[in-house]
């Protein structure tokens, strides 16, 4: 009896576990359904966008601010015969702004005055690309050509962006430097400045072109004298034979270039036209010019070139304000400093303002031997629009000052400025 019970008690505590174990599966499982793999996508989908999000913004995390992204920053146009149909060109550069705030660009100058360009946006929201059109006229240049422009950018990580465009021109003829420089001469002194004149005429059947140099012209032959002689092709180095223009050299002239004492202080700029008997370079132009320093006033300023060009750079100004640039006039002379020995001779345009200030003598006499006068350039407002930016020097600004108590002793300074005047 007891054996039944024992047996039907375990029975009884057996089903009921089963039962709950069953209760238990039932109430977890569910039968597949479709609606099911659907969800199952959907919250996939939806961890993975989360997941890119994510991704966006960590990725905007490292570009906050303005960004400025570059792919291409040079530019190499090969090797161009030079005529009038491709000695200007010009090429699209791109600057896009992969930040989220503004990106602003300006001009941040150019290397020539062969040179140029032109930005298509100054201000660029997040995700918008200007283009930076570079623009050259190598109208007197030959052989090899690289110049480059600046883009000013408020990225602090990129501040300025730099774009460079370079090539080779051939031509008939090529002077070597093609523009002679005189930095630093002396006024009182002979200065000469060595070249060469390189042909590559051929006639028809293919036979050498016999290059001639039948005179040259030069404006001031004053100041400026010209020789030019036949050479032998046998002086070209070993580096210039293997270079891919010079070559093909078939005539070889050099020459030299006097500059003679008397010469103005200060900038100058001379074209020369070689006359040949080239059919398709009947006349070679070649620009001269530098600077020269005389022995008893130098030019110093924030925006003077006085180990370069030698020029006042103004750049671009509006016509609606008055634009002024400071320099000073340091004199190596005891002559008292006033405006009857310290004076403007002339200026170029006519509208173009000076405005000297004399320290007082007691500080004048405190610093001698050395004098020193402050000169204020002015462009003022209402001036006409207009470019002085040359390249030839008729096509710049100009001052020239005069200092001397006589005009025996009096020296001429001559300081080209180069500005555009704007809306």
């Amino acid at each position: 009896m007891r054996a039944i019970v024992a047996t039907v008690l375990c029975g009884v505590l057996l089903g009921v576990g089963l039962g709950v174990g069953i209760g238990k599966f039932k109430s977890n499982y569910r039968f597949w359904t479709p609606q099911m793999e659907v969800n199952s996508t959907v919250k996939a989908a939806t961890a993975a966008v989360a997941n890119a999000a994510s991704t966006a913004d960590a990725c905007v995390d490292c570009q906050r601010g303005p960004r400025v992204e570059v792919v291409e920053t040079s530019f190499d146009f090969g090797i161009l015969e030079k005529n009038a149909a491709n000695e200007k060109g010009e090429h699209p550069f791109k600057i896009k702004n992969v930040g989220d705030e503004t990106l602003t660009l300006a001009n941040g100058g150019k290397g020539c005055f062969c040179t140029d360009f032109e930005i298509s946006h100054k201000s660029l929201r997040p995700g918008e690309t200007a283009t930076v059109l570079f623009k050259w006229d190598a109208a007197r240049s030959g052989g090899v050509f690289n110049q480059g422009v600046r883009v000013l950018t408020n990225d602090p990580q990129t501040p300025e962006v730099d774009f460079a465009v370079r090539g080779l021109y051939t031509a008939p003829i090529v002077c070597e430097p093609n523009e002679i420089s005189f930095q630093n001469a002396s006024a009182t002194t002979e200065t000469t400045r060595s070249f060469r004149l390189f042909g590559f005429e051929h006639n028809d059947d293919g036979t050498p072109f016999p290059l001639e140099i039948l005179g040259v012209e030069v404006a001031d032959s004053a100041r400026l004298e010209f020789q030019i002689e036949k050479a032998d092709l046998a002086e070209l180095t070993d580096k210039e034979r293997s270079h891919n223009l010079f070559s093909n050299t078939t005539n070889l002239f050099k020459g030299v270039a006097t500059l003679k004492p008397g010469t103005p202080q200060g900038a100058f700029q001379e074209i020369v036209r070689v006359r040949t008997n080239s059919p398709k370079t009947p006349v070679l132009e070649i620009v001269v010019g530098g600077q020269v320093a005389g022995n008893t006033v130098r030019l110093s300023g924030r925006r003077y070139d006085d180990k370069g060009t030698g020029y006042l750079t103004l750049d671009s100004v509006s016509s609606r304000e008055t634009t002024e640039e400071k320099l000073r006039l340091t004199i190596f002379d005891k002559i008292p400093t006033n405006a009857e020995t310290v004076r403007v001779k002339s200026v170029r345009p006519a509208w173009l303002e000076v405005e000297f200030a004399y320290p007082p003598e007691e500080l004048q006499k405190s610093a001698a031997p050395v004098r020193m006068v402050d000169a204020t350039v002015r462009v003022p407002a209402g001036s006409p629009q207009g470019a002085f930016m040359g390249p030839s020097k008729e096509q710049l600004g100009e001052i020239v000052f005069a200092v001397g108590e006589t005009p025996e002793t009096t020296q001429e300074i001559v300081l080209p400025v180069r500005f555009a005047v704007g809306p």
